[in-house]
Order: structure tokens, then sequence, then C-alpha cells
């Protein structure tokens, strides 16, 4: 069977990347058979770009992650943004992050975090996030489809996530 009509690959644009610093990691519950959970609050953090600039605050919330037993790291993170303009912004990202192949062989998450780093293309990391933000010139942020990529970094503990909208 043909389609109908030819799909035609949206458009996308970058509109801001986030910095977020962390210091800690706590294991919130231990091994179950979903995996292990963790909270990981971020304590110091950027925004830049060409559609939103400001921080994020420091311990507005955290990641709760779930390490599966497969490898994958389910990531539900929620966390506050101030812009520039003071605007306080409210966002969730939900997504995955597991290691790729290298060399044709599965690399562990806890291999890669070993050497240092976590970063794309040697793993995927994406991220799909929903915000709250204020009436105004941030709205745009509650009815655009956005997705993300991350890298992670372990010294310093930092992640970056580069934000894209879906333009129709």
């Amino acid at each position: 069977m043909t389609l109908p009509i030819q799909p035609a690959l949206p458009d996308i644009e970058f509109v801001f990347q986030i910095r977020i610093d962390f210091k800690e990691r706590v294991t919130l519950l231990p091994a179950t058979p979903q995996g292990t959970r963790t909270w990981v609050p971020p304590v110091a953090g950027t925004v830049v770009g060409p559609r939103l600039n400001g921080r994020v605050i420091p311990y507005s919330g955290g990641d709760y992650a779930r390490g599966r037993p497969d490898g994958v790291l389910e990531l539900e993170a929620h966390y506050m943004i101030e812009a520039d303009d003071g605007a306080h912004i409210y966002i969730h990202n939900t997504g995955y992050l597991y290691g790729r192949l290298e060399d044709g062989k599965p690399v562990s998450l806890a291999e890669r975090e070993r050497r240092g780093f976590v970063v794309y293309p040697s793993t995927y990391f994406a991220t799909t996030p929903r915000f709250d933000a204020p009436v105004g010139p941030h709205e745009w942020l509650t009815r655009t489809v956005i997705f993300a990529r991350g890298q992670r970094f372990m010294d310093p503990d930092y992640s970056i996530f580069d934000y894209f909208a879906v333009v129709m």
C-alpha cells in the first residue's frame, strides 16, 4: 500500500539551551523490579538562546530518574526557570538516556559516566518538555511542540540541553 500523500518533514527551530548544574544524587528507593529511583536537584543553571534567556532556580525541583534493569534511565524532571524579565516558568521534562553501541557492543551508562561524560551521538539522551508560563512574551512555550537533545558531563556534574521547536 502506498501513502496517498507523501509526508513532509516538519521544520525545526533552535529556541534555547539550558545548562543545569548538579551537586548531589540521592537514591530514593532501593532496587525494585522496575529499577532504582533517584532524586537529582538542580543547584544552578543558565538559559541562553534566541527565544529565551534566564537562569535555573536552585533547588526548585529535580530529576526523579528511574534506572531500569535494561540500562535505560527514565527521566522525569521538574524545575523552575526565571527568565531575564523576571517571569517564572515551570518546566517538566520526560525522556530517556541510554548508551548506544560502541564497536558493535552496548556500553553501559555507568561505564560512560566512569569516563566522565555521556554525550551525543554515542548516547541517546532526549526529552520532551511541557511548560507553564505566564500570559505574555513566554506564553508561546505553552502551545508549541518542543523537544530537546541532552549531553551530560560528570566533573563538574552538569547537563546541557538544546531545545528545538517544531515549526508548522
